[in-house]
């Protein structure tokens, strides 16, 4: 599971936001197995460090923590697979930290993500991007 899944579900009304909610609903009730990287939670808290809202960053990261998936380390072996597809991807402005959840990913047999992000699947073809909306 991407980073944006739980950004969306915590944020403001909007159109994302229901359909993210009822995803982690799904992942809380064991209907839906998920992973994450540690990078994710690193994600969530920087995302509302920059918005000054520190506290609601640790909340949601202490929440998603709560879902009880899987949480992959990020390996020195990870890092070394994310450079040549950071330069691969270069010229497509693909976000670092997206490169490395796909390492991450790949490294650990996961073929498929969940996330509103389109550059997975479209620009990313290591990985099969999974739309939250068709999971429901």
């Amino acid at each position: 599971m991407d980073t944006s899944i739980p950004i969306y579900a915590a944020g403001r009304p909007g159109a994302h936001k229901e359909t993210c909610s009822k995803i982690l609903e799904k992942i809380e009730r064991d209907e839906m197995n998920a992973a994450i990287d540690t990078e994710v939670v690193q994600e969530i808290l920087y995302r509302f460090h920059t918005l000054d809202m520190e506290r609601q960053g640790l909340e949601l990261s202490q929440n998603v923590l709560r879902l009880g998936l899987r949480v992959l380390p990020v390996l020195k072996r990870d890092i070394e697979d994310a450079l040549p597809l950071f330069e691969k991807y270069i010229s497509r402005k693909v976000p670092p930290r997206d490169v490395l959840h796909t390492a991450v990913m790949v490294n650990n047999g996961i073929g498929k993500v969940i996330t509103l992000d389109k550059h997975f699947g479209d620009i990313i073809k290591e990985v099969e991007r999974l739309e939250p909306g068709s999971l429901l």
